[in-house]
Order: C-alpha cells, then sequence, then structure tokens
C-alpha cells in the first residue's frame, strides 16, 4: 500500500483536487463522496490506496502548524513599512 501527504486545496464538481504536499506540483482528484466530514478545504492528509479505494486520513497538527506558519507570514507582511 502506498501513501502520500497531500494538501486539499479545492473542490471542483463532485470531485475534491488534493496537491502532493509540501511541493504541490502533482494533484490528484478523488470523488468527494470518498472524503469524511472531519476533510476541510487547507488540510493536510495522509491518502493511501488499496485495491482501488481511498483511505485519507487527517493530519491534525501537521495542518494546525502550517495554518500558524501561514498566519505568522500573513502579520510580517502586514507588518512591513
Amino acid at each position: 500500500m502506498n501513501s502520500n501527504k497531500y494538501t486539499l486545496d479545492r473542490f471542483e464538481g463532485d470531485y475534491a483536487v488534493f496537491l502532493k504536499y509540501p511541493n504541490e506540483t502533482e494533484s490528484l482528484l478523488v470523488c468527494s463522496s470518498e472524503l469524511n466530514d472531519k476533510v476541510k478545504k487547507g488540510d493536510i492528509v495522509n491518502i493511501s490506496v488499496k485495491e482501488d479505494k481511498y483511505k485519507i486520513e487527517p493530519l491534525v497538527e501537521e495542518t494546525m502548524n502550517q495554518k500558524e506558519r501561514i498566519n505568522q507570514l500573513l502579520e510580517q507582511l502586514k507588518n512591513r513599512t
């Protein structure tokens, strides 16, 4: 079973578009019906494939850390003069 980290970037119709973490140069389309309610846009997840089924596990701590880093960068930009 192969697994990789992805960020949920957006929804397009019935599909969720994931970008491979951290470079976000590769994308993966997953039918939205395969997601659980806990996965939200911007979340970092671990995706593995077994027998043509996706197993999507939210990485809560990594998502929180990434959001904190982004907020710090935004604050730095706001405080520039």
